[in-house]
């Protein structure tokens, strides 16, 4: 089988990256797997498939390019005809409104995050056109049930749907260090809400190491300087050193309001790490309340269950085992198979 695999970005760190990544890297030891992409936008290797990157850009950068859209909408399509793949795998579903009609689209649908500032108003719109595109979609996976609802709300017929979710890399593993900091990892945007863990490390007096850029960074730098919190910011590094952050926190904690899987709280748990975060979306599909880690409903909850983590390490070895055995469910082997057969179209 001919498989491509396309979004508008291939970059390490990225969330949606790293599940192409994974699907590629297995999917190739059994067929022919091309990845296309944005040109500029992309710094994996080829390993067992190919790199295609393409002048589509990034489709959404919050300033006035974004009106090239359409035109780069056109530009994947005419070369996705020519690239005679078997199936295309759809990794950003506003892309498929340049695709519609074209018979070998399966699309993964990962969700869109709220907007805000200067691009809110067009992005939401885009993003709702998108997701009213894919009731035209031959088969649609979702990868979390607050998704699949989702789509179903935006007229998604049912029986199109697949729940498939993301997995975890066998990378991500226990050593059972544990060095005394919580441990952030994400994008620096509003919705993250990453203020008000600079505030809870204040307010606990215990270490917050945050991994992650975004157009919120200088703010929130400027946040933990005025009020002397013991935060430190690490911006992007390494994937071996991202893993031994995971490895030596105490624990894993979010203020995030959105997410449309989770997969930092199963990265976390996999090192054997309990986690916090927001009763909200898909979040509360990952986390347990109370076994591989703690759901929260306001900044006070959210204070006192990491202050409960802080001063029990008892505690925090209980959930960190509990969170291993509950990351063994998100097998990328097991997960490439279910891709394997969706694609099957």
């Amino acid at each position: 089988m001919k498989i491509c695999i396309v979004n508008d970005t291939f970059l390490i760190g990225r969330g949606v990256d790293t599940v192409i990544y994974e699907l590629a890297k297995r999917l190739g030891k059994k067929h022919k797997v091309k990845i296309v992409c944005g040109k500029g936008f992309c710094n994996y290797k080829p390993e067992n498939f190919e790199i295609h990157e393409i002048d589509i850009g990034k489709a959404f950068t919050g300033s006035i390019k974004d009106i090239l859209l359409p035109i780069r909408l056109l530009k994947l399509r005419n070369f996705l005809k020519k690239t005679n793949c078997d199936v295309i795998n759809l990794h950003h579903s506003t892309l498929f409104l340049g695709l519609i009609g074209m018979k070998n689209v399966v699309i993964t649908y990962h969700g869109s995050p709220p907007a805000y500032g200067i691009s809110k108003y067009p992005r939401t719109l885009i993003n709702i056109f998108g997701k009213l595109s894919l009731r035209f979609a031959k088969r649609v996976v979702a990868i979390s049930e607050y998704l699949k609802k989702e789509l179903i709300r935006f007229g998604v017929p049912e029986e199109r749907i697949v729940l498939i979710p993301n997995g975890i890399s066998k990378d991500f593993k226990p050593t059972w260090k544990d060095k005394n900091y919580m441990l952030f990892v994400g994008r620096l945007e509003k919705h993250k809400r990453v203020d008000q863990l600079i505030k809870l490390a204040k307010d606990i007096r215990f270490p917050l190491k945050i991994v992650g850029d975004g157009l919120e960074r200088k703010k929130l730098e400027r946040l933990a300087r005025k009020i002397e919190a013991p935060v430190t910011f690490l911006c992007q590094i390494k994937r071996d050193k991202l893993i031994k952050l995971y490895q030596e926190c105490s624990f894993f904690v979010s203020a995030s309001r959105w997410e449309g899987f989770g997969l930092i709280f199963l990265e976390a748990n996999a090192c054997g790490k309990p986690v916090i975060g927001y009763d909200l979306t898909a979040i509360r599909e990952i986390i347990i309340n109370g076994y591989n880690g703690f759901l929260v409903r306001n900044f006070e909850d959210l204070k006192n269950k990491a202050l409960e983590l802080k001063e029990s390490v008892n505690l925090r070895k209980e959930m960190g085992r509990n969170g291993v055995n509950f990351s063994k469910n998100y097998n990328w082997e097991k997960i490439s198979e279910m891709y394997e057969k969706s694609l099957k179209i």
